[in-house]
Parts: C-alpha cells; structure tokens; sequence
C-alpha cells in the first residue's frame, strides 16, 4: 500500500492544440506534417476518457488552440466549438481554457469573454483585489491546492492576429508597429528573410503588454508573501530552448526576466503552439519549460496528453503518447 507521502498532493491534466475542424486531413503551414482535423476530436475524447478513468485530476490545463482556424472559411466556428465542448460534458474536474492564435481566427475576444472558453470569470482569487487587472483581461490565476497557485496568461494581449484586437485599439497598433520594425514582409505570417529569434516576429504570435507583466511581477510577488509555490502557463513558449524559435513570444525576455526574480517559487512553465513539443530544464533558475506536443498533427494511433502528479519537491508528469513523461524537481 502507498503511503501518504507516496501520493501526490494532487494532480491536473494537460493538452495542447487539438485544432479540430470537420475537415478533410491536410498538410500543416510549413507542409511538412499531417493535419488530422477530423481525428483530433476522437483523441480529445481519449483524453477526457483517460483522466475520468483516472479519477484523480482536479482540474485540466487546456492550452489553447482548441478549434482550428480553417472553421471560419467555413463558417463553421460555433458548431465545431460546440463539438470540442461537449467532450467535456458533466466531467468531475474543472477545466482551464487558454486562449491562442486560433481562437483568435475563429472569435472575437468580446464573443470569447462571453463564452465558456473564459475561464477567468469562474475563478475567485484571493490575489485579485491586491491585484488589480485590465477590464477585458484574459489572465487570471487560481489555487488549487493551499500553498500553490497557477498563473493564466494571455499571450494574444498585444497582437494583429485574426480578431485578438480591433483595428483601433492600442494594443493593436502596438502589436503592427513591433511587428513592422522588424518584418519587412507584405505577409506578417512569413519569416522570409528574418534569422534566429527574430523569426517569432510573425502575426501568429503575440506579446504580452505592460499591463499584464506588472500584474504578472505583483501576483508572483503576492504568491511569495504567502508562501505559495507557481506553476505559470499560456498557449506560446517563452524560452528559446523549448520551441523552434518562430513559436516565441514576442516579448518572450520580458517574462523570462520575471520568472527568473521569481525563481524561487516558479516551478515551470507550461504551453503548445509548437506542435513538435519540446522541453527544456534552465538550470540558472531552476525552472522547467514545458511545450506540449499538438494533438493535431499526432497520427491515428497515438495521442499527446497527460497528467501531472504535484508532490511537495517535485512534479511527474506521465505522458500518453507523444508526450514524454519526465520527473521535474
């Protein structure tokens, strides 16, 4: 028999862009993989199966990108968004939606705000009148668990992606002038001629604005007073070894630098947008970077999900299929 000390104090769910769609399978932007719109669905459902079986989740990280772009030429949107939900239907843990470049293609941030993939509005904090946030705010945090506390982003805050802003507003005019500074294309999703990490500087990514990465610093900042430890997330990696460098946050040092003041609370970093993964230990600040395999382009047979037991030195993270299981400490 497992001892108390042997049981994770306890344990959520993880999954990265399924981008379903009732589509023909095609292949991705760069076409060098298969898509498989139409399967995507049947492998959320072996997720959300799994971790009902399980019974031991407390809640799943959902990590953006649940529909697929193509939906709107089809204008298919809410009936595909509509699919994807059901699969959760009167399941036994809470959900967590995270908002990424193709919610933005099929949605509005109004319409988002008003539907179920806001999850902010059902999530008290005790930080949140210490913290003070921007009305149409995407992040968020919240505490599972007594001594932790998971942190939201909303890598999309400055952005020109499909209909993260309007035209008019601040945030995007900031994100075409960052984006103009340094792409000199016609097309803003081509990285055609830039080199190394100045490639993220394409319209499929965002950044974080100021806003943001003050209520950021002073919600970590909160967490240390109360002696919590974090795990943060968001659909877009923020570091340069847990991605191809064309998936980074525009801004990706700003929070890095953040995370590196925090670093003796900030356990990791979760996120997907690359759909090939990838996973990197920063030794300097002991943090781990996790980039979640998309289930999109994982071929029948296989999956990419998982589930992360949390225990007071460490979190495990079982990986099904595609996604590596790895112990981080």
């Amino acid at each position: 028999m497992a001892t108390r000390e042997e049981r994770p104090l306890f344990s959520f769910g993880i999954i990265a862009d399924v981008q379903y769609g009732d589509l023909d399978d095609a292949m991705n932007f760069t076409q060098t993989k298969w898509r498989h719109y139409r399967n995507a669905l049947y492998l959320l459902r072996e997720a959300v199966q799994h971790w009902k079986e399980e019974n031991r989740v407390q809640f799943v990280l959902q990590l953006g990108d649940i529909i697929d772009g193509f939906n709107t030429r089809r204008k298919n949107s809410e009936n595909a968004l509509r699919d994807v939900l059901q699969e959760f239907d009167g399941v036994p843990f809470a959900v967590h939606h995270i908002w990424g470049n193709h919610e933005f293609y099929n949605f509005s941030r109004n319409y988002l705000m008003s539907s179920p993939l806001f999850t902010a509005q059902k999530n008290t904090s005790d930080v949140e009148e210490v913290v003070k946030k921007e009305a149409d705010a995407a992040y968020y945090d919240f505490s599972p668990y007594k001594g932790y506390r998971f942190v939201v982003l909303d890598n999309y805050d400055v952005s020109m992606c499909g209909l993260a802003r309007d035209k008019d507003s601040p945030q995007y005019k900031q994100a075409e002038k960052i984006l103009r500074q340094v792409n000199k294309n016609e097309e803003l999703n081509s990285p055609e001629g830039l080199v190394g990490v100045d490639r993220r500087f394409v319209m499929f990514n965002g950044g974080m604005g100021e806003e943001q990465l003050q209520w950021l610093r002073e919600t970590l900042e909160v967490a240390r007073q109360l002696g919590e430890k974090v795990v943060v997330s968001g659909h877009v990696p923020v570091h340069t070894k847990s991605c191809y460098v064309m998936c980074l946050l525009w801004n990706y040092q700003d929070v890095l630098n953040i995370l590196e003041d925090f670093s003796d609370i900030v356990l990791a970093y979760f996120s997907g947008h690359d759909h090939d993964g990838g996973y990197h230990y920063d030794s300097g600040n002991e943090i781990h970077h996790v980039t979640l395999p998309g289930v999109i382009e994982v071929p029948p047979g296989s999956n990419a999900f998982g589930t992360v037991d949390v225990f007071s030195d460490r979190l495990v993270m079982h990986g099904v299929g595609q996604l590596e299981s790895r112990v981080m400490k």
